[in-house]
């Protein structure tokens, strides 16, 4: 038996929403499910998955374009399962 030990539940975003790293302006890539803790991100290049390495610390905005929601947040990136890289959130980095 496996216990789900998430304390939020997942939400699943518009095939529209990507994420862009705040210090280039570069598309990382599609953010598919996000929860309270954080978000899977689909990578879209070879560059973005280097940026998006397990333990990096990066501080991106995901838009929306559909909506033109957009929202900067700090994020740290804990695992890669298949394609998709799990980002969690992070306190902000002062200074970057």
């Amino acid at each position: 038996m496996t216990t789900d030990r998430r304390q939020f539940e997942r939400l699943q975003l518009s095939e529209e929403a990507f994420a862009v790293d705040e210090k280039d302006g570069s598309q990382l890539g599609r953010v598919a499910e996000a929860g309270g803790g954080g978000f899977l991100i689909y990578p879209a290049t070879p560059d973005a998955i280097k940026k998006l390495s397990v333990g990096n610390r990066l501080r991106i905005t995901v838009k929306e374009p559909g909506s033109q929601a957009a929202s900067t947040i700090d994020v740290e990136v804990r695992y890669r399962k298949g394609e998709a890289l799990g980002v969690q959130f992070a306190k902000s980095q002062k200074g970057t």
